[in-house]
């Protein structure tokens, strides 16, 4: 037997063997299921699928997963008081009340998930308390309020290649007194009646993602916000609003057609570069004659005034 020879069989042992020690089982231990053709009495098997989401949570073991099979109607609420992940498969999932995260150290995913309002729910999702939650690949839209609600303290927010669209009030809002790191990535948030993403607090990113056809794109009070390859565009007011204790970083990004101003400062800090500010009301208005610095790499032209009010020039190093 040659060198490499014997070094490929002993590679196959060692599989074989580590493949040996991971119990069959395990996976279908900590997975659990539901559709509309299940039951509560049925035990959640693949098989034999329980009927409501909030029974479906409840006998999900801690760290496993739920799994939806199909779409429709799984009940008046689901509270989720654990760390687990809740997978939709791409179907649409109704209910009378949000579904609300409310624990402290729990880490939660939410997954291709369809969350339709109905023009009659609050909120889609309201985290009321958390340690982390992942929000991936998911629909989120009809709702009177808010397509995501997150009151929570010291949580850190995942929102990635997401939609949040046609909800009453704002399709993120972030109001927790603590340290709140959001992460936005590919998501789009459009013709929300409020602000497509509403911030107060923390530090937040928002890269390559759209926030179009709202009342405005993007409020930010009292908080750090660093925005990246993003578009703000068609908004009823503002592209992006600013207000006291905010600071913000814009780079690479495009903010038109917005009715009123492309770029509002009430109050707060804004760096603008590389960026591309047209066909506003105004591009930059700078209302309260706070700090807006402008790297001469920008383009703020062809809006109905480019510039109202103080502008600090600055080139790079």
């Amino acid at each position: 037997m040659t060198n490499r020879t014997r070094f490929a069989a002993q590679l196959f042992a060692m599989a074989t063997l580590a493949a040996a020690s991971i119990p069959a089982t395990h996976a279908a231990d900590n997975t659990r299921f539901v559709s509309t053709t299940g039951k509560n009495s049925n035990n959640c098997t693949l098989a034999a699928p329980c009927r409501s989401l909030q029974h479906g949570i409840d006998v999900t073991p801690a760290g496993g997963e739920l799994r939806i099979l199909d779409s429709g109607f799984y009940g008046a609420n689901a509270v989720i008081r654990k760390s687990l992940s809740v997978i939709g498969n791409g179907h649409t999932v109704y209910l009378n009340r949000p579904i609300v995260i409310n624990d402290a150290g729990a880490e939660v995913a939410l997954r291709s998930l369809v969350l339709n309002g109905q023009g009659t729910a609050n909120d889609g999702i309201r985290i009321a308390d958390a340690s982390a939650v992942h929000i991936e690949r998911s629909v989120i839209y009809r709702f009177t309020r808010h397509g995501i609600f997150a009151p929570a303290s010291n949580l850190d927010l995942f929102v990635l290649d997401t939609v949040v669209r046609d909800n009453g009030s704002n399709g993120l809002i972030t109001a927790g007194n603590g340290s709140v790191r959001l992460t936005i990535d590919n998501s789009r948030f459009t013709n929300n009646g409020g602000a497509g993403v509403s911030l107060a607090k923390g530090h937040n990113t928002i890269h390559r993602s759209t926030l179009s056809g709202n009342e405005r794109g993007l409020s930010a009070t009292g908080c750090n916000v660093t925005i990246m390859s993003t578009v703000a565009s068609q908004n009823a007011t503002f592209g992006f609003v600013m207000r006291s204790g905010a600071v913000v970083a814009i780079d690479s990004s495009v903010t038109s057609g917005n009715v009123q101003a492309g770029i509002r400062l009430e109050g707060g800090t804004v760096r603008l570069s590389n960026s591309t500010v047209t066909r506003n009301g105004t591009g930059v208005d700078n209302l309260s004659g706070a700090l807006f610095e402008s790297r001469v790499n920008n383009t703020i032209r062809g809006n109905n005034a480019d510039v109202g009010g103080n502008r600090t020039p600055f080139t790079g190093l």
